[in-house]
């Protein structure tokens, strides 16, 4: 589906989505797939490039010139997301694995195998933590694992220091330009820390259900993902402005059929984008006011993104 021409002279940024069969650049008269049939992990935007994790081994780098393979996990190890920090590619993973691109290959980042609380980390479900999302800003790399709270680096992942309780059931940190930290958490909603993750202030009063997977930063304040709980299907889309959270509703179905992911919400200035269960992305370029539907169905979605136009990879 693709949006009117209006809505697409309006768009500054696109969506860049990774699905079950290759990465989705929709929107806009130039949709494309890139790594056509190929499962999609993990999608990062650094610049003009995409760095696109697939089948949960194996880094691509794309830029203008194609899609090359950048390196590969061992196959016993799985990743989750990517991520830009300082100049370096990281990858993290199931079993709490955190991996550093260095040359042609991912080295794993030792120290954090010895993490500060790393023995208390667990799942409801009994199986071993996982990696559910990255951040980073300065010189602060924020590792978000599930469940075990947020780990924090500050001299490129020599040493790790907890910040958050690891019972609030992190599911995505994001930062904002400003160092301002956020967290999507499972038990109090919202989390903010204006301290790199020192202490913290939680936020949920005005949402219909605490139970937080997705959160993005927009220029206008935040946009999360709430539902009632695990595996529920009444989640809904909220704007977070002023200590204010109000539902998104123009524009998007009265029901969602489940919740939003993790890494299934992101926004780059006053655009935003969002794929509901089911597949079906849809678009905002005020912040979350307004939403317009750019595609439908699409395949195991694991992640979206947005990148600049004017510095399209292809």
């Amino acid at each position: 589906m693709q949006p009117t021409a209006p809505e697409a002279a309006r768009m500054l940024t696109q969506p860049v989505v990774g699905t079950a069969d290759g990465v989705r650049v929709v929107g806009g008269d130039d949709g494309q797939n890139l790594l056509d049939g190929a499962r999609i992990t993990a999608v990062h935007v650094e610049g003009p490039v995409l760095w696109v994790l697939v089948e949960r081994r194996h880094l691509y780098r794309i830029d203008g010139h194609g899609a090359e393979l950048a390196a590969s996990l061992d196959p016993s190890a799985a990743g989750t997301c990517v991520i830009s920090h300082r100049g370096r590619i990281w990858v993290a993973g199931d079993d709490a694995g955190l991996w550093r691109l260095n040359g042609a290959a991912l080295e794993p980042v030792s120290a954090f195998s010895h993490a500060p609380s790393r023995g208390e980390w667990y799942t409801p479900w009994g199986g071993p933590p996982s990696v559910f999302s990255m951040a980073g800003h300065g010189d602060d790399l924020y590792v978000g694992v599930h469940v075990g709270g947020i780990i924090r680096s500050s001299d490129e992942g020599r040493s790790w220091v907890p910040t958050i309780d690891l019972h609030d059931d992190v599911h995505q940190v994001v930062v904002e330009p400003t160092g301002r930290v956020w967290a999507a958490t499972g038990n109090q909603g919202l989390a903010e820390s204006t301290d790199r993750g020192a202490s913290w202030h939680y936020h949920n009063v005005g949402l219909h259900g605490r139970y937080l997977l997705a959160v993005a930063v927009t220029a206008d304040g935040l946009l999360v993902g709430a539902s009632s709980g695990h595996a529920s299907r009444d989640g809904g889309l909220y704007r977070f402005s002023g200590g204010v959270f109000n539902q998104c509703e123009e524009g998007l179905p009265d029901g969602f059929g489940g919740a939003v992911s993790p890494r299934h919400l992101a926004a780059r200035g006053r655009d935003a984008v969002v794929s509901l269960p089911g597949g079906n992305v849809y678009t905002s370029a005020d912040g979350g006011r307004s939403w317009s539907q750019i595609a439908a169905d699409l395949p195991g979605v694991s992640e979206v993104a947005l990148r600049s136009i004017a510095n399209q990879v292809a």
